[in-house]
């Protein structure tokens, strides 16, 4: 099990007696965590190909484009769940044998390309009535969804995917409706890859004073507030007793890939990180972001040869067994690599 579960010095480790390593027993030990996570329809809708170059230029200007470039992955909860024992709430860091190490702002700002500069991500939470809300979608999104399917100033992501496919962008649409169809996008992609939470589906209509002006969007910094929710993530999901994990948890299964060499698939494929002469042949070239984020590799096919995967207990040896050669500190300076074998 490793002795990580019995801290030398609780005058560091003092939350020890809530953390979640304190219930690992034989009794228990596949037990693992539920993630919840709400970016399948975004993930869809944009593999698709239904989103008009028109809006992918614009969400690109919002700086908000590099987490639709990087995919779909399926999330490891085994893995997820092992790390979550090792995160410590009184460090924000993960304990392993070798020291201690943690996601930083430049993991988030390469694997995502999400800007860690500017304004943060803060508001006024806006008690509006359903109705009121409704009036503001009306006007920032094009559309009014039902009220009963505004809960708590919160939209379901499936409302937006269903309005988006249906209400198609083209050449012939005004400037107004590729505005309100690109906020429609982002929202899906806040609430469904970037801020995730445990109701799953759902995305608050708060952002939308953050969407106001599309040339400001870039301004914030989002790739702190991703980092901030998914710290918070893992502290709630450290305590004793919780079943379950949301949050941006694909940038903590890439971090994990990149960082630790035992825990790394192999990434089988191509994918341009770098700027390359247009290719008509070439289906995943991408003019509007021809460098695509970190994260973009890991969309490539992959295989679990040499590595375990969905074991809890086969990942839990593999940290409790490692060695200073298998972490990778400065993980990103060959990020320019284009081929990966």
């Amino acid at each position: 099990m490793g002795a990580y579960i019995k801290p030398v010095d609780r005058s560091v480790l003092y939350l020890q007696e809530t953390h979640i390593s304190r219930t690992i027993s034989s009794d228990n030990i596949d037990t693992i965590l539920e993630v919840r996570r709400s970016d399948n329809r975004i993930s869809k809708l944009y593999s698709s190909g239904l989103i008009h170059n028109r809006v992918l230029t614009l969400l690109n200007e919002m700086g908000l484009y590099g987490v639709l470039r990087c995919g779909f992955r399926p999330i490891d909860n085994h893995l997820i769940t092992a790390l979550v024992e090792r995160w410590r709430r009184e460090t924000h860091t993960f304990h392993l044998r070798v020291g201690e190490a943690t996601v930083t702002l430049q993991d988030v700002e390469i694997i995502w390309g999400l800007n860690i500069k500017g304004q943060p991500v803060t508001g006024t939470d806006m008690s509006h009535t359903a109705e009121e809300w409704r009036q503001k979608c009306v006007e920032l999104l094009g559309f009014a969804p039902t009220a009963s399917l505004v809960t708590g100033g919160r939209l379901s992501i499936s409302v937006l995917d269903a309005h988006c496919r249906e209400n198609q962008i083209d050449n012939d649409s005004s400037d107004l409706e590729v505005v309100q169809y690109t906020r429609c996008i982002a929202l899906m992609v806040i609430g469904g890859c970037m801020f995730p939470d445990s109701r799953g589906g759902v995305v608050s209509l708060m952002y939308l004073q953050l969407l106001l002006n599309i040339p400001r969007v870039s301004r914030y910094s989002w790739g702190s507030a991703v980092l901030s929710f998914l710290y918070r993530e893992l502290c709630k999901s450290s305590i004793i007793g919780r079943k379950i994990i949301c949050g941006p948890l694909l940038i903590l299964q890439i971090w994990a890939w990149s960082r630790m060499t035992s825990l790394s698939p192999d990434v089988h494929g191509y994918c341009h990180i770098v700027p390359a002469a247009p290719d008509v042949n070439d289906n995943d070239y991408d003019t509007i972001l021809p460098i695509a984020p970190y994260g973009a590799r890991w969309a490539r096919h992959f295989s679990h040869t040499h590595t375990s995967t969905h074991s809890v207990r086969i990942i839990r040896e593999i940290l409790d067994l490692m060695e200073d050669g298998q972490v990778f500190i400065n993980q990103y300076s060959s990020i320019l690599i284009l081929t990966f074998n």
